[in-house]
């Protein structure tokens, strides 16, 4: 086979495409963790910034140091000699804040995951956790505040997908003195060294400006997911509208990948950003509007619907939240209750 220049092969499918084939692309570096890549990794000279890199920098990321990026995939001898290397002993909770303290002076545990809040990886009793933090902060300060609020109101979220019968990933919220962390076993390792193969919805729909449930029944009617998958998906897209999701992109729903078939892979990310602080540092009150159903999400609404009532009504609830989170989540589920 010849290839042009920029083209890639992707084996043993036969795949020509005039980009790194969207597998690899799909588990490059990203996000938080992403970002602090170029700097952990100085030798390998990468530009600082992630949008400065080419196809060549990416494959020289997974290449040589790619060993525990999502996915199964394992790139290069280098990364796969050192992923065999992977030191094994487990962490304890005991070591988060330091773990946190360490990820935002740029010296993270682990490189292997995107997404925009502070992260880091860990192995923690048998099992591959990614850990979201929030740093409490002083009295008074409400960004600290309004962050530590979002998580807790994360964990909720997810533990009422999952009473509705839809896999969720398994999370715990802790508590220390300096930090929250929402702790969260990752779906794509089986144990220390096994590794399941993840794509993003953003790898395999066509159309970045779909919603998940227009997506989803893209894929439906495409015969790429099954009938119950992609009623799920957009159950997924239905309840992140009515808890103030708004940050329902395509590279928070992933599915597991057996050869050509897809599996939704459990929910995460599930995150009420239409209350988080903004960019310069404020939290201005916001007005919770109930979204309109769309055609695509008709069958599923009032279900999705009697679901966010019940997640304002555990934060409205929850101790563990501020005052006024609280007061907005009752708010809230009065106004879906009507």
């Amino acid at each position: 086979m010849t290839l042009a220049a920029r083209q890639s092969v992707w084996m043993p499918t036969g795949t020509v495409t005039d980009r790194l084939p969207i597998e690899l692309v799909d588990a490059r570096p990203s996000g938080f963790l992403g970002r602090h890549f170029a700097a952990v990794h100085a030798d390998l000279r990468l530009p600082p910034r992630l949008a400065d890199w080419s196809d060549h920098h990416t494959l020289i990321a997974m290449s040589r140091r790619g060993e525990d990026l999502p996915g199964n995939l394992i790139v290069g001898e280098e990364s796969f000699a050192r992923w065999q290397a992977l030191e094994s002993a487990p962490r304890t909770r005991n070591d988060y804040p330091a773990l946190a303290d360490a990820t935002i002076a740029g010296h993270p545990p682990s490189s292997s995951a995107g997404g925009e809040r502070p992260k880091f990886g860990v192995p923690v009793d048998g099992r591959h956790m990614l850990v979201k933090f929030a740093a409490r902060g002083g009295a008074g300060d409400v960004v600290a505040r309004r962050w530590c609020d979002l998580l807790i109101l994360e964990g909720i979220a997810l533990e009422v997908v999952g009473s509705r019968g839809i896999s969720a990933a398994r999370t715990n919220v802790i508590e220390t003195p300096s930090h929250w962390f929402l702790e969260s076993e990752r779906f794509d390792r089986i144990g220390v060294r096994g590794r399941l193969a993840v794509l993003s919805l953003a790898a395999i729909h066509d159309d970045l400006a779909d919603s998940w449930a227009r997506a989803a029944r893209s894929l439906r009617d495409a015969g790429r997911l099954t009938d119950e998958d992609a009623r799920r998906l957009r159950w997924l897209d239905a309840f992140g509208a009515l808890i103030g999701n708004t940050d329902r992109h395509q590279y928070n729903i992933l599915f597991l990948t057996e050869g050509s078939s897809l599996r939704l892979a459990p929910a995460f990310d599930q995150v009420s950003m239409l209350y988080a602080p903004t960019a310069d540092g404020q939290v201005p009150p916001r007005v919770f509007a109930v979204p309109n159903v769309s055609s695509d999400t008709l069958d599923v609404w009032d279900d999705a619907r009697r679901a966010a009532c019940e997640f304002w009504a555990q934060g409205s609830d929850d101790a563990r939240l501020s005052d006024d989170v609280r007061f907005f989540c009752a708010s809230n589920a009065q106004l879906l209750a009507k």
